[in-house]
């Protein structure tokens, strides 16, 4: 196949023919002297990409990085670049007395015979990048407060695993904090594990030749479903009519733990705070007890970033994985007879709950007008220049980043596909992408975070600024989070805020230099 020669190489090529002896510089851009950076960036930037992986904390990525200039993020290191002593010893049973040593789980072979200190430790020996372990992390809603633990960030050992559902309402007039913890959790160390450049070495590499949050917090507390619907409205779903029976009490955080009256899928306000499947398809459940208690999509009157963006005539799409398997199913719902029904066995190839947009009454509008693609077609339209104004990308199980669903290797190599894409397109000169991750996922991270609400924010997650625009080696260490990348699309095409969340969020400007050379892509 032939290759498409750059810019900057048929350039070098015609200076050689012409009998230069100097290479000519690089692309520039005209230095917009006196010209804020929103109005810059609304010259430059015709397309924001958010690729949204799952599940890892920024610590568990990114806790030993340093930047090329030799400074390091706010991580695990101390100034002489070791592991701060602050973190050795810090992790405590339900009780708060240290660990001597971790709790390992047996049943992963390479942690048969391991004796580690209760320290930040190397996982890549033990759970190499590219291998999928059996193993993952609880990060429900009220478990991630209590792995926090006020700040303090010293549970998560302790409340890293364990499903029992014995205990009923009646149970806590019983049970103190620390019996709930110790009945109803599973300590696990490999939460304290890490990844470095030797196992993850291409977000290393962005990281140093572009810009690196390191104080990018998930929206809430919690998983996948409440985190994405924050993504598209700074919002969780609400439920009025909600049973009592699926609502978790006012006060649960007053007992500390986690457990299975805990993991009900509401809170006493009718709030989505754990996951269900939307009832609009594709979609799927293990019991249509779970379906029956979904958010009704009638509900969800309040708009979203897709309803601003098309009232303000910007096109979007949302780029999921799989999508061309499963769309037969887009425009049925879970209740319907026979072949009209929804429930799909998808969850290998589509996670529903992992779509935002899915919740809405909308849904069928955004399918219809060609919102709700395949990944395949970002490819696609990065190479030919067509991509959207906004564009939102969702792998599926084996490439999401989620562990016992996939390696970090795996995700990455996914995401470099379309990274690299936009790269090779005649777009990569007028985009930003925005790599991150929906939360935590139940990995220890070592920045307490801010509470700006009864909801979040929750554990900090890696994200990456990816643009010829980028500041290059460079760490933004403002406080962001996942309504940030609202803001940032808000900025960019003039949009009114959908709430508080995003109106007061950091749009992430101080990441872009409107004023350097436009560069080629390099990692």
């Amino acid at each position: 196949m032939a290759r498409q020669i750059s810019r900057r190489n048929f350039l070098k090529c015609a200076a050689l023919v012409s009998g230069a002896l100097v290479a000519p510089p690089l692309v520039r851009v005209a230095k917009a002297s006196g010209i804020d950076k929103k109005t810059q960036m609304r010259d430059r930037i015709e397309h924001v990409v958010v690729i949204f992986q799952e599940n890892r904390s920024f610590d568990h990525y990114f806790g030993t990085y340093s930047a090329a200039n030799g400074r390091h993020p706010t991580n695990l290191l101390d100034n002489n670049g070791h592991i701060d002593r602050r973190f050795v010893g810090l992790q405590k049973n339900p009780v708060g007395i240290p660990y001597t040593m971790l709790p390992v789980p047996k049943e992963i072979p390479a942690f048969a015979d391991a004796l580690l200190p209760n320290a930040p430790f190397h996982l890549g020996p033990y759970i190499p990048s590219d291998s999928n372990a059996h193993w993952d992390p609880k990060h429900r809603f009220f478990r991630m407060s209590a792995q926090i633990n006020n700040g303090h960030m010293d549970r998560f050992v302790a409340l890293s695993m364990g499903d029992r559902q014995h205990l009923t309402r009646a149970d806590l007039d019983n049970f103190s904090a620390e019996a709930l913890a110790f009945d109803l959790a599973r300590p696990s160390g490999p939460v304290l594990g890490y990844y470095d450049h030797r196992d993850i070495g291409f977000y290393h590499k962005l990281a140093k030749n572009y810009t690196l949050f390191d104080h990018f917090f998930q929206a809430m507390s919690g998983g996948s479903t409440g985190n994405a619907l924050y993504l598209a409205a700074a919002r969780s779903c609400v439920n009025t009519g909600a049973p009592v029976a699926s609502r978790s009490p006012r006060d649960p955080r007053a007992t500390g733990v986690d457990h299975a009256f805990f993991d009900l899928p509401y809170d006493h306000a009718g709030i989505l705070i754990n996951d269900l499947p939307p009832t609009q398809g594709p979609t799927g459940a293990d019991n249509t007890k779970a379906l029956r208690l979904s958010p009704p999509p009638g509900e969800q009157t309040y708009p979203n970033i897709g309803d601003r963006l098309s009232a303000a005539h910007v096109s979007w799409a949302w780029y999921n994985e799989n999508w061309d398997l499963v769309k037969p199913w887009a425009l049925k719902t879970a209740f319907g007879p026979g072949d009209g029904s929804a429930v799909v066995d998808s969850g290998r190839i589509y996670e529903a709950h992992h779509n935002p947009f899915q919740y809405y009454a909308r849904w069928p509008q955004y399918v219809r007008e060609g919102h709700i693609r395949s990944s395949d077609d970002f490819l696609t339209d990065a190479r030919a220049g067509t991509l959207p104004g906004v564009a939102f990308l969702k792998a599926a199980a084996a490439n999401t980043e989620h562990p016992a669903d996939s390696a970090p290797a795996w995700g990455m190599a996914w995401v470099e596909k379309l990274v690299r894409a936009v790269a090779a397109g005649p777009a990569w000169d007028k985009t930003a992408i925005i790599i991150t991750y929906d939360e935590g996922g139940g990995f220890w991270d070592s920045v307490p975070p801010p509470q700006i609400d009864q909801y979040g924010l929750g554990t900090r997650t890696p994200a990456i600024l990816v643009s010829p625009y980028a500041r290059k080696d460079f760490i933004d260490a403002t406080v962001s989070h996942t309504g940030s990348i609202l803001k940032l699309i808000e900025t960019r095409f003039n949009l009114e805020p959908l709430n508080e969340r995003d109106r007061d969020a950091y749009d992430l400007m101080r990441a872009f230099d409107f004023n350097q050379d436009v560069e080629e892509f390099s990692a």
